[in-house]
């Protein structure tokens, strides 16, 4: 998880009820963000993926590390 997900997940969570238990603002706080992330996660990768076919041999290496 790269700390701009972090940071994301920390405020949902600091939004929460604090009268709740931890692990249900936790749980509460993932199911709000969680789907958004992934989706800009599996982005992120076929982005990088589709990167490495790149002809240039420094875009093509920094695609395969960074994906």
């Amino acid at each position: 998880v790269g700390v701009d997900n972090m940071c994301i997940i920390v405020d949902a969570v600091k939004r929460q009820p604090s009268d709740l238990p931890i692990e249900e603002q936790i749980s509460n706080a993932l199911g709000e963000v969680g789907p958004s992330i992934t989706l800009a996660s599996l982005s992120e990768i076929l982005a990088f993926a589709v990167g490495s076919f790149v002809s240039m041999p420094a875009c093509r290496v920094f695609s395969m590390i960074a994906g």
